[in-house]
Parts: structure tokens; sequence; C-alpha cells
């Protein structure tokens, strides 16, 4: 069952506020379904839920046989991993939000080793933008409503659940003659 903290963090990566709640209560319901018949939702066990979560907190990496997905060869420790270890949407804004720290060096006093900062923040930006997309499509959007991730917001009809134009289900843009 979701708590009002992961409906916080849901709500914020697709780009909705609480103000929402009672204007848009699309994605409440979205997110209400995403649940196990068991807490209220549509979906026969939790899977769905797990998966979300998986993108907002992260997952640690999982050791053995984990959801059918037989582990492979064991590494010099004895450890084996099924499922690698990933970071989440709050992990990655996080991360984001401290490069600030490194944007003014570019070398280590010996010069061994630089870092680029820019490049970083790109690919941070990068790999949140996929994630929240990912986000909104397991709630049935067809993006989100503002791009945490950049400026601008990239939905201009505001109304990330229409699928009613035909462009939305092949997300090609509008013909105009």
């Amino acid at each position: 069952m979701y708590s009002e903290t992961d409906r916080t963090y849901i709500r914020h990566f697709v780009g909705f506020g609480a103000i929402y709640l009672q204007s848009e209560p699309r994605l409440e319901s979205a997110v209400t379904a995403t649940q196990s018949v068991a807490d209220g939702g549509s979906r026969p066990d939790a899977s769905t839920e797990a998966y979300i979560k998986g993108l907002l907190y992260g997952a640690a990496a999982s050791t053995g046989t984990t959801i059918g997905v037989t582990p492979g060869v064991a590494s010099t420790t004895g450890i084996v991993f099924a499922t690698p270890a990933i970071r989440g949407l709050i992990q990655i804004e996080a991360n984001i939000a401290t490069q600030d720290a490194f944007l003014g060096a570019t070398k280590v006093d010996s010069g061994e080793a630089e870092i680029d900062p820019v490049r970083e923040i790109k690919r941070l930006r990068s790999e949140g933008r996929r994630m929240a997309h990912a986000l909104a499509r397991m709630l049935g959007m067809r993006g989100v409503r503002a791009d945490l991730f950049s400026a601008a917001p990239i939905i201009s009809d505001n109304d990330p659940f229409a699928y009613s134009e035909m462009e939305s289900w092949r997300g090609t843009p509008k013909f105009v003659w």
C-alpha cells in the first residue's frame, strides 16, 4: 500500500502538485489502481507497486532467485546477483543537486583525475527523465505533465492522460496540411 510520502513523490516526478487532488483525480485513481487487490487496487499482486517504488527509491541488488530469474555464476566473494542495484529518482535528483560542489574543479592537484560535472549532470538528467517517463507509463499516462529534469513542461495540452487522438497512441506529431 502506498504511503502519502510515496504518493507525494509520484506526483512530484510526473509533474503534479497536491493541489490537483480534487481537480485531477485520474492520477490518484491510477496510483491506487496499481496496488494489489488486497490493498484496494486492481492488480492481482503487489509487483506493479514494487516496480513503481523501485523507480522512486531505487533497489538494492537482490541475491538468489528473484521472480523466476535464475542467478548467474557466483562472484569471487560467493555472492550471486539476480537483479543489479539501481538508483531511484530521489537519489538521481539529489545527485544533480550535489554536482554544484564540483563545478569549479576540473583537475585534482596532482593532475591525475579530471571530472566533467556538466556531462555528469546531463547524464543524470537523461536517466531521471527516462525513469520519470517509465513511472508515467506505469500509471497509464502518455508522458509526464512537466519534466522535472528540465526547465520547460513537455505536454502542451495539459492533459497527460488523453488518448483520444491517434497521434497520442502512435507517439507521432499531429499531421497538419
